[in-house]
This record gives structure tokens, C-alpha cells and sequence, in this order.
């Protein structure tokens, strides 16, 4: 009996220790509040986290050491489909005149893929301009494995004197990651 009182007392002597040392300091809760992020893009030089760590790859989170209402901009990678503008990545251009018939034939456009990629409103997936090519010929398709190649031909024309068709001919990758961006605030509340 007499060694419960001991142990009993030991564990009261204890407790009153370990109180001692927290009591008084103030127990709080660390928020992080973000504001609705926004696109910023598809290139990582162009784009800035001012964030502890600087980490433009993930979501920023507020810890005990930042005091209450520290703000930073928070940037961090997100997956899905970018602006449309900078949807693919354009990797070869091949403008050549050839003496064939101009067939698939080109929208009314300028000979030059950006022109293509617009003339198609920056939707290459049901195209019937695409065309089957191997994608091992480029590095960076084998990361995404989501390359195409779009060939058009203009047609003649006989008033400047051109008799052979033009083909342009180009391979872009699409791009299915980009930045966003958002305002975050670290907020203590109390407990």
C-alpha cells in the first residue's frame, strides 16, 4: 500500500513539473489563409514564390515559426490544361515547298506552325491533320508521351510565279503542367 502512495505522489510531483513550464505561455492554433489562386504560366523562370524555401513546385503551409499575419506569395505547380496560347510547346517547324498535290490543304493562314496552331484554335487532338511520326526522334516527348506532329500543305501560287505546294509541317508537345499563384496569411488563434 505504502509503495501506491509513493508512486501516486510521484506521478502528482510529476504532473506539478511538467505544468510549471507551460503554464503561462499562451497555446495557439496556426492557420494559413490563401486567397484564390490564379494562372501565372507554363515557364519557371517567369514566375516568383515568396514564400519561406522559395518552392515553386508545391502549396507553401504556415508553421509556428511565422508570426501572426506574415503574408508571402505562394506559388506551386498544378496539373490539368493551360491558357490556350500556351498549350503546346512547339519542338520542330519545317516550312518546304514540294511537288505534290497540296492535300490535306491548309487553313487560309500564313505558312508558319504558329499560324497553324491558331488556325486550329489550339486543339490538336482530333485533328485530321495529324500525322503518325515516332516520338522517340525527341526527348521530350518520351517525358510526356503526349506529342504531335500537324502537317498542311498551301497550294501554288501562280502569281508569284510558286508552282510546287508548300508543306508545313510541325511537332508540338502539349503541356499539362503549370504554375498558380495566391496570397497567403498565417494567422494564430488562439486555443
Amino acid at each position: 500500500m505504502k509503495q501506491w502512495f509513493v508512486l501516486l505522489g510521484g506521478c502528482v510531483l510529476l504532473g506539478a513539473c511538467a505544468g510549471m513550464g507551460t503554464e503561462g505561455a499562451p497555446h495557439y492554433r496556426v492557420t494559413t489563409d490563401r486567397e484564390t489562386p490564379y494562372y501565372l504560366g507554363t515557364d519557371a523562370e517567369e514566375v516568383e514564390d515568396t514564400c519561406p524555401g522559395n518552392d515553386i513546385l508545391k502549396q507553401y503551409s504556415c508553421s509556428r515559426k511565422q508570426e501572426d499575419g506574415y503574408s508571402c506569395f505562394d506559388v506551386y505547380l498544378a496539373q490539368g490544361s493551360p491558357i490556350n496560347n500556351q498549350r503546346y510547346t512547339l519542338l520542330q517547324e519545317r516550312v518546304a515547298r514540294q511537288a505534290v498535290s497540296p492535300q490535306p490543304q491548309c487553313p487560309i493562314m500564313e505558312p508558319t506552325c504558329e499560324a497553324f496552331l491558331q488556325a486550329l484554335n489550339y486543339n490538336l487532338e482530333f485533328s485530321w491533320y495529324l500525322v503518325n511520326f515516332p516520338t522517340s526522334s525527341f526527348p521530350q516527348c518520351r517525358e510526356t508521351y503526349d506529342c504531335k506532329r500537324i502537317d498542311c500543305y498551301l497550294p501554288p501560287d501562280p502569281a508569284s510565279g510558286v508552282k510546287e505546294s508548300t508543306l508545313v509541317s510541325c511537332v508540338y508537345k502539349r503541356n499539362q503542367l503549370f504554375f498558380v499563384g495566391s496570397e497567403v496569411t498565417c494567422t494564430h488563434t488562439q486555443r
